[in-house]
């Protein structure tokens, strides 16, 4: 028989290390659930939060300390219901167009055809046509149309804006206004240039989309920002949020219990969880140390954001926060985990503070950073010479934007920016 020696070197995390690990990759909802199983299972273990320079204690969750009781909103359909009733309608012509409601689509188009619901409710189509008429009657105007321009029309009609002209640019020449033709609608029409313009700007105001003048009936998210970001003698500062941050304390009951106990057995399983206790502390003080360090490396590399706003973030990476903190890449990308970041512009998941530069161009911009720069140029255009995409990519160069104008087309229409036709103005 013969003995091998094995001599490989195994690399492993102790139990109490790996559990600090564990404990920084944790959200803060995480984070919560789990000092509350501890506190089940630790006698020693009392758990409270800071708030309102107040601490409260023995909380199961930090829900309860917040108090974002919304009322219920009301969906397109709970809104034109609710303008039904008011209608004096029969009892087969009210669950009619109840029926007909709840056939728009997101946007508040009719989403069937009349000869398929007829024959599904076994009603002649004029019936169908009578029921939907009650339905665009209904606010906001335009609800209810079976295409683009009876949605326009129909929101004309209802504000009394309706016009001869009005009415035949939509019905026969939406798509050349889309095109910006209006040189060629005109002649075609043989009305000056002038008053096509007018019409087009009434046409431009109507909302193609009535559904979205509404709420869309989503619950709010109340969501408990990790880190909070306040400016203090000029600059930016970044700070844990006292509610993601729960402190460990002992119960003094039971520390009395410890120092009081004769009995060896009680004494052992005391010191036990009196060092779980004390870990825990440990792992939850470091785990507010390391975010805070990241949220502040954040805060000083991305400094443009802080300041100005959301279209001058810069390309950031886990590997520069890390080498900025000497900290592993893998620690940041633990504590960057599930995390959230409050300041003046909003609540951000810190990850969005980490875009990536432009793939195969200059590094040095983000994709939001050459958007806000396009959409500058094309507002200081001259709308009679406007801007095409190539030239916008010779003016992002002088700035030191090396992008190729089919990258300046993808944004512009991102964006919902009409190329350089259908952007140019003619004089009057």
């Amino acid at each position: 028989m013969r003995l091998v020696l094995d001599t490989k070197q195994r690399m492993g995390l102790s139990p109490g290390l790996r559990q600090s690990v564990e404990v920084l990759q944790m959200d803060s909802q995480e984070l919560d659930q789990y000092v509350h199983r501890l506190s089940e299972e630790n006698p020693l273990i009392e758990v409270q939060y800071s708030w309102g320079g107040s601490s409260v204690k023995g909380c199961k969750s930090t829900q309860h300390l917040l108090q974002y009781a919304a009322g219920p909103r009301h969906n397109l359909q709970d809104h034109l219901r609710s303008q039904l009733a008011l209608l004096p309608l029969t009892k087969s012509e009210r669950l009619l167009a109840a029926y007909l409601i709840g056939c728009l689509d997101d946007n508040g188009y009719f989403a069937e055809q009349v000869g398929v619901v007829a024959a599904e409710l076994g009603v002649g189509c004029q019936v169908i046509e009578a029921g939907l008429s009650r339905v665009q009657s209904l606010e906001p105007y335009g609800v209810g149309a079976r295409n683009l321009q009876e949605c326009l029309l129909l929101q004309l009609e209802h504000s009394g804006r309706m016009t001869p002209l009005l009415r035949l640019l939509i019905e026969h020449h939406l798509e050349q206004l889309g095109g910006n033709q209006l040189v060629r609608v005109a002649k075609e029409l043989r009305t000056s240039l002038k008053g096509i313009q007018e019409a087009y700007s009434v046409i431009k105001s109507l909302n193609p989309r009535p559904a979205n003048a509404l709420d869309n009936g989503e619950s709010a998210v109340y969501i408990v920002p990790d880190v909070y970001v306040m400016k203090k003698n000029g600059s930016h500062e970044a700070a844990a949020h006292p509610l993601s941050c729960p402190q460990i304390t002992f119960a003094e009951s039971y520390q009395r219990l410890l120092s009081l106990s004769g009995d060896e057995e009680t004494l052992r399983y005391l010191r036990e969880k009196n060092e779980q206790a004390s870990w825990i502390m440990k792992c939850l003080e470091e785990r507010r140390k390391t975010l805070c360090r990241v949220a502040g490396a954040i805060v000083r590399l991305q400094r443009p954001f802080f300041e100005r706003g959301q279209d001058y973030l810069v390309p950031l990476t886990l590997g520069r926060i890390a080498e900025e903190l000497d900290l592993h890449e893998s620690t940041v990308s633990r504590a960057v985990r599930g995390k959230y970041m409050q300041c003046v512009w909003g609540t951000f998941e810190l990850k969005y503070f980490f875009p990536s530069g432009i793939a195969g161009e200059d590094s040095g911009w983000t994709p939001d950073a050459l958007k806000r720069v396009i959409r500058e140029l094309i507002e200081g255009e001259d709308k009679q010479a406007a801007y095409s995409d190539r030239r916008i990519a010779e003016l992002l160069l002088e700035q030191g934007a090396v992008i190729s104008r089919r990258t300046v087309a993808k944004y512009r229409e991102s964006m919902r920016i009409a190329s350089a036709p259908g952007r140019r103005e003619y004089p009057v």
